[in-house]
């Protein structure tokens, strides 16, 4: 079961790979919490942000930037940050199943996508099965702790279809706790507009060619495919999906945006932090919050 290049890190047996505590100073539950006890408990706007490792503090800290750019315009706001590693929609959404009836969230952001691509980590049918929760299954099963493992009825749904679900009824999730839901379908290497540098067609290129196992197929393709099929599957049900926002030309003019084939620069962080925070403070406004 052992894989040093890839470890796990902080097991969560219902979410699979969540964010450790770090250095950070205020962690509660799976979250880095921001600003501080005191000041958390003062705060009318509470913000949960969740998603993948172009999320995860401090590297990819968006949310901590917004957190301290809000502040500074004068509101009580706390941050509780939940991205997770390899975290997929599926993730996701029982973190807001599970979490937002403790945290009360006024507004909960999700930067997401990449994950979902071609069964990079959730399994081939199975949507809720996460690579990382296989692996310790697998071990549990070798030490004969279990005798068998279920991941559920199979699902022939695609990666695409399964995001705009999984996306949809968070929304509801949320809804139903008295919160704002929004989605941002992320910008990454390999699809919409980007003026790469040399060293990010670098990034690209090495990445582009390998084969995702489970869909068959070049990384490069699966990440066109389920973009395609997401952006597709927006246009013709906005009913359903209209909501949700495209961040795929978000860097369009920002140069220097990535550290690699996806993850951002702290220039793509301070950039993204930027974008959605025009996007929060509307909902700050329309739910009354501002002061």
């Amino acid at each position: 079961m052992s894989n040093k290049s890839d470890q796990i890190g902080l097991f969560d047996p219902l979410l699979s790979a969540i964010g450790p505590r770090g250095s950070h100073k205020y962690f509660q539950g799976g979250y880095k919490v921001w600003p501080d006890s005191e000041r958390v408990a003062q705060a009318n706007v509470r913000i949960m942000a969740i998603g993948n490792s172009t999320s995860l503090w401090p590297d990819a800290a968006w949310s901590l930037h917004l957190g301290q750019s809000l502040a500074d315009k004068g509101v009580k706001v706390a941050i509780y940050n939940g991205a997770g590693k390899g975290n997929t929609s599926s993730q996701e959404v029982l973190r807001v199943l599970r979490d937002t009836p403790a945290i009360k969230p006024n507004i909960i952001v999700s930067l997401s996508g990449i994950c979902d691509i071609g069964y990079l980590l959730n399994a081939k049918k199975y949507p809720f099965s996460h690579k990382y929760s296989r692996r310790v299954m697998s071990h549990a099963k070798e030490e004969g702790v279990i005798s068998e493992v279920n991941y559920g009825f199979p699902d022939d749904r695609s990666p695409a279809q399964i995001w705009c679900y999984n996306q949809r009824m968070k929304k509801i999730l949320a809804e139903e706790q008295g919160a704002r839901a929004i989605t941002i379908l992320q910008p990454v290497q390999g699809f919409g507009s980007y003026p790469q540098s040399a060293d990010e067609k670098l990034h690209f290129s090495q990445k582009a060619p390998v084969i995702l196992k489970a869909a068959d197929k070049p990384y490069s393709e699966c990440v066109k495919e389920f973009y395609t099929e997401v952006l597709d599957m927006i246009r013709k049900n906005p009913e359903l999906y209209g909501d949700f926002i495209d961040f795929t030309d978000v860097f369009a003019d920002c140069p220097g945006a990535y550290r690699d084939h996806r993850h951002q620069s702290q220039v793509g962080v301070e950039y993204l932090a930027k974008e959605i925070e025009s996007i929060v403070m509307a909902q700050i406004k329309s739910l009354g919050l501002a002061k």
